[in-house]
């Protein structure tokens, strides 16, 4: 073994320039597959979490009207939910969380200049923004249970509202005439559902109801642990078709979205995105391992009167098919180390760099190291077989009647 070792590492060196030029190209395709799945799966990453609303199972209700006539009551009669309502689900056992959601859409929202920023309020409890998977930019804080309980004029503001007015934490705005303070911005809405987020002023609920009179405009709901979506939906529909006395067959009292088919859609076109990245750097190193193996095959055709000398000296096929093979795996196992080093290099510049939000934040995973590495072996020995094993075959009478 180590005179086979020691006659391939003699040949690579009288090969230089094949050597490292066949290394270079197997480094660059490495370094296209690890980048490519890399800045694959932070898109990913960061594009689900965008997402995230629709797959971590919470609820969305909207109170509608009825289709159908119940007991004695007309159809078409309005569905609205009280607060007391949504507070005795919470209690009902199959529910984790429930934050009721008050809007409204024909509010005079002024900076303390006058100038009009929006004309949206909503009011909300400290749920909400965790519920929706909402960020608050740094320095805001999310509206706390003491400014439930004491009706405090604070406001979270979304980010548009905030630039358009110039407007700052710690500043003041004005809803309807009335100063309020702003303890919080919201983080900018690049992908998800949104409701308009970006443009509203959030106000706490118990504040919001002593400026109108009205019911909750939409409610969101966190099943308990174990429970799934279909369930959560049919038990609410019981629950309310029961306190506010509609048919609980009739589909159109409350309207409950189900997002988790297009969250299932959402996630399968993000994962062909990120197959599609590492095919095509899959691609690159393929191109790499031709380059392999049409150096394996000229250092064939420029050896074939040594190949004859071995042989009529005694060298067995099968020696001769290990060392052209060992030639190659030598080659691509160096140039597989120096796209994986490379790789990480890269990956970490690229995180350093302001690239666009959407993209996300490259990320070296184990499976795109062990997908990188697969792929390496599988090209390495068909790039390094089929020309070992044309030379292991040659005949020694026409190998050494070959010129050199």
């Amino acid at each position: 073994m180590s005179s086979l070792l020691q006659q391939t590492w003699q040949t690579l060196m009288a090969h230089r320039m094949k050597s490292v030029l066949a290394i270079i190209a197997i480094a660059w395709g490495v370094i296209s597959v690890v980048v490519l799945i890399a800045l694959g799966e932070g898109f990913y990453r960061h594009q689900t979490q965008s997402f995230s609303f629709m797959i971590n199972n919470v609820q969305v209700v909207f109170p509608s009207s009825t289709s159908k006539p119940w007991q004695g009551l007309p159809s078409r009669r309005q569905i609205d939910i009280p607060q007391e309502k949504v507070d005795m689900i919470k209690q009902s056992g199959f529910v984790q969380q429930a934050s009721s959601v008050y809007a409204k859409w024909d509010a005079n929202i002024t900076n303390l200049k006058g100038q009009n920023l929006s004309s949206t309020v909503s009011g909300i409890d400290t749920s909400y923004f965790p519920l929706m998977q909402r960020k608050l930019q740094s320095g805001s804080r999310n509206l706390s249970p003491s400014d439930m309980d004491n009706h405090t004029r604070v406001a979270v503001l979304g980010d548009q509202i905030a630039q358009m007015g110039g407007i700052q934490i710690g500043d003041r705005l004005k809803v309807n005439g009335i100063p309020f303070l702003v303890i919080g911005v919201t983080v900018g809405e690049n992908t998800g559902i949104s409701f308009g987020d970006s443009r509203t002023v959030f106000i706490p609920q118990t504040t919001y109801r002593d400026l109108w009179d009205a019911k909750p405009w939409m409610i969101l709901m966190k099943p308990r642990e174990g429970m799934d979506a279909p369930s959560l939906r049919q038990n609410t529909v019981n629950f309310f078709a029961k306190q506010l006395h509609f048919d609980p067959s009739d589909k159109d009292a409350v309207e409950l979205p189900d997002f988790s088919e297009g969250a299932a859609v959402i996630s399968g076109i993000l994962r062909g995105i990120q197959i599609f990245l590492g095919a095509s750097g899959a691609m690159t190193m393929a191109v790499g391992a031709l380059g392999v193996a049409n150096i394996m095959f000229l250092s064939v055709t420029e050896r074939t009167r040594e190949i004859g000398v071995r042989l009529a000296i005694g060298a067995t096929q099968k020696s001769i098919l290990s060392q052209f093979i060992l030639e190659g795996l030598i080659l691509v196992a160096v140039g597989t180390a120096l796209g994986l080093m490379f790789s990480y290099a890269v990956v970490s510049v690229l995180s350093s760099m302001a690239l666009p939000e959407w993209i996300g934040l490259p990320v070296i995973t184990p499976d795109s190291i062990a997908w990188s590495l697969f792929v390496t072996l599988i090209l390495a020995l068909m790039a390094s077989y089929f020309p070992a094993k044309l030379a292991s075959r040659l005949t020694p009478v026409i190998a050494l009647s070959a010129r050199a």
